[in-house]
């Protein structure tokens, strides 16, 4: 669709006379886009001011208007409250549109929320929103003025440092669904918000109820949004954060992009958050890199790569709560340019963790696992714009040799051990094996990280730990054992993360109940009245980068804050009502398997869990003794063969005492 005009570049300022002068120093520039403050809108007399300036300093340019971010009581727009201040907002915001001979006026379709309202909030209510949208388009339209829609961001910052979400705005689909109740809107197209949106859709799937990011290619919102389109705001982005960076200072190819929105819309923003808010150089730059990229022939789109669609299954349904909201700015400092390593990073859970922290832009992560498949899978996955953050790396964690090179080589600051074997009935049968790879490997990453210097080491445990009832669970409190003697070895920030079940891992039950749901052929339980705790997968990556934060304040433990209880037979019958035919959930119960409990717990005798810390993690209080892990390495020879070192441990868990939760051991021997 043409513009049926030239398209205008413009400039960006907020109607202040300093600013403005600032903005249309030194070039012939040919529009502005004016962004209303909060206090611009106070009154009519500050109204009047607003206006007056900005049509003192744009005579003879073309002027577009941005409605407020927040009313002058300091109260954020929301799509869904239309209160007095709200309606007073809007009506002088399009009063002020008309006024500077403004075509459009440019409105957030948000509703910003902290993390914590966010995580309880319920559906949007759409009357509302449509009230509001409704009356704003209604001011406009009176006034000859267009009223426009913007998709949004992630996480919205809203000029105050601060973060906030919104349940709505940031997928294309938000904005056509509000036209239709609302024919009056048209759009207001974001390149950086709409990147920085598929980012997060590929980080945490599911929290804005977008699980599969391919369809958010910012080529797809600039076809999807186009034809009804007049304004487009053009920077470049940058991992979850990166908002408004400069013209070809971020991730994006904003050439060919700029090109096409040359054919769909008559104003290009030139969007730059500039370090300086009173300074516009990188804004100006931004300007005459649109003005060469409209100039260019027209060019066919290339297609994006196209992959095998994640499953679209929503686990957060069967858990009927939404997942945590990570800890953006705190995750974004803590990893952001860092370089990482993940054992055990082929694994289900190592795959979820390893895209996680990509989201944040690591400078590199390398992707250690034994089994070849699963690396090669997980490489095949990867999102090609991400690729180069990855470094897979065939390694088996039982050969210390071998992963102290690899460590080496990779000189990370930051490790998460991931790699173990956690079946508990094959525990009780194999238990070689399980020493061999949950005692022996761990304590292999964790003396390679010491040598290596690694800041940083985050260990995998389970709620087995807890009371180390089975064989699985005793090489898990070991493990947590050897790490906190880790820390004071070497003085380190060193953690363990208790896991609990994990929904959609590969070879889990609920894996297994949602494959079967899906055939229509009863699922296999093993008591349907075992009680078990329940996270979904990216609360499980989120979990363990946030252990990272924890292991920065001392705390050598911790877990899921309040995860979801269920007995085994509740999880069966929710996956089947949800993913199964119709009727009565079918079950053939099996029985229960060599080492498991009836039911689980967080913490054992003398541990305690702490107060939330970060959404869905929290500390485990109490001491953690080291007496079995001191008698282990003083006896484990500094090369010896895997057979000398697996007696070691194995006699190490079979003595009365050393494996004793919540107690501190003196003795040694």
């Amino acid at each position: 669709m043409s513009t049926g005009s030239r398209t205008i570049p413009q400039l960006k300022s907020a109607p202040e006379p300093d600013q403005l002068a600032d903005r249309l120093d030194g070039g012939d520039w040919q529009g502005i886009e004016i962004a209303l403050m909060p206090k611009d809108v106070a009154d009519d007399a500050a109204l009047a001011r607003a206006a007056e300036a900005t049509r003192k300093a744009a005579a003879g340019l073309v002027v577009t208007a941005e409605a407020p971010v927040a009313w002058p009581s300091g109260a954020f727009v929301r799509v869904d409250r239309l209160d007095e201040e709200a309606r007073a907002g809007i009506e002088r915001s399009a009063e002020f549109a008309a006024r500077v001979g403004s075509p459009v006026l440019t409105i957030h379709l948000f509703i910003p929320l902290s993390p914590d309202e966010f995580r309880a909030s319920g559906a949007v209510d759409a009357d509302a929103v449509e009230k509001f949208l409704g009356f704003y388009a209604d001011a406009c339209v009176q006034r000859g003025v267009d009223p426009l829609i913007e998709n949004v961001p992630p996480v919205l910052r809203m000029r105050t440092g601060g973060v906030y979400l919104s349940p709505i705005g940031g997928h294309w689909r938000d904005l056509l669904d509000w036209r239709e109740r609302v024919p009056e809107l048209g759009f207001t197209i974001d390149t950086s918000h709409a990147a920085l949106f598929r980012s997060f859709a590929t980080i945490y799937p599911g929290l804005f109820a977008h699980p599969w990011d391919e369809e958010l290619e910012l080529g797809r919102y600039v076809e999807e949004l186009g034809p009804h389109a007049q304004v487009a705001h053009v920077s470049d982005a940058h991992g979850l954060l990166g908002e408004g960076l400069p013209y070809g200072g971020g991730e994006l190819e904003l050439d060919p992009v700029v090109r096409r929105l040359g054919e769909l819309v008559r104003f290009i923003v030139a969007e730059i958050n500039e370090p300086d808010p009173a300074r516009s150089v990188e804004m100006k730059r931004a300007y005459r890199a649109i003005e060469r990229a409209l100039a260019l022939p027209p060019a066919e789109p290339q297609p994006a790569r196209r992959r095998v669609p994640a499953d679209s299954f929503d686990w957060q349904q069967v858990l009927e709560r939404r997942d945590p909201v990570p800890s953006v700015l705190e995750l974004q400092e803590r990893f952001g340019g860092r370089r990482i390593l993940l054992t055990g990073g082929g694994g289900s859970i190592g795959r979820a963790l390893a895209t996680f922290l990509g989201g944040f832009r690591p400078e590199r992560i390398t992707v250690v696992d034994g089994h070849e498949s699963s690396l090669i899978a997980d490489r095949r996955a990867r999102d090609p714009q991400t690729l180069g953050l990855f470094n897979h790396v065939l390694c088996d964690i039982r050969e210390p040799g071998r992963l102290e090179r690899e460590l080496a080589a990779a000189k990370p600051e930051i490790v998460f051990h991931l790699a173990a074997y956690k079946h508990v009935d094959w525990a009780e049968i194999f238990p070689e094996e399980f020493v061999d790879t949950n005692l022996h490997g761990s304590w292999n990453v964790l003396r390679a990280a010491e040598g290596a210097g690694v800041e940083t080491v985050v260990v995998a445990s389970t709620d087995k730990a807890a009371l180390a009832q089975s064989f699985y669970g005793r090489t898990k409190r070991f493990m947590e054992q050897l790490t906190a003697f880790a820390a004071r070895r070497a003085g380190a920030q060193r953690t363990a993360v208790r896991l609990v079940n994990v929904l959609g891992s590969a070879g889990a039950a609920s894996e297994i109940f949602l494959s079967q749901a899906r055939a229509g052929v009863p699922l296999t339980v093993t008591d349907t009245g075992m009680v078990r705790y329940w996270i979904t997968m990216p609360h499980a990556a989120c979990l363990v980068a946030q252990a990272a934060l924890l292991a920065g304040d001392g705390v050598p433990l911790c877990s899921p804050h309040d995860p979801v209880m269920l007995t085994v037979g509740e999880l069966a019958e929710r996956i089947w009502r949800l993913a199964g035919p119709r009727g009565e959930t079918e079950i053939e119960l099996l029985g229960i398997r060599r080492g498991e409990t009836l039911s689980e717990v967080l913490i054992g005798p003398g541990e305690a869990l702490g107060e939330e810390r970060h959404q869905g993690i929290c500390a485990i209080e109490g001491e953690i003794p080291t007496a079995g892990a001191a008698w282990v390495i003083e006896r484990l020879p500094a090369r010896g063969s895997r057979e000398e070192a697996r007696a070691i441990w194995l006699e190490a868990m079979q003595r009365p005492g050393l494996l004793a939760p919540g107690r501190a051991e003196s003795r040694t021997d």
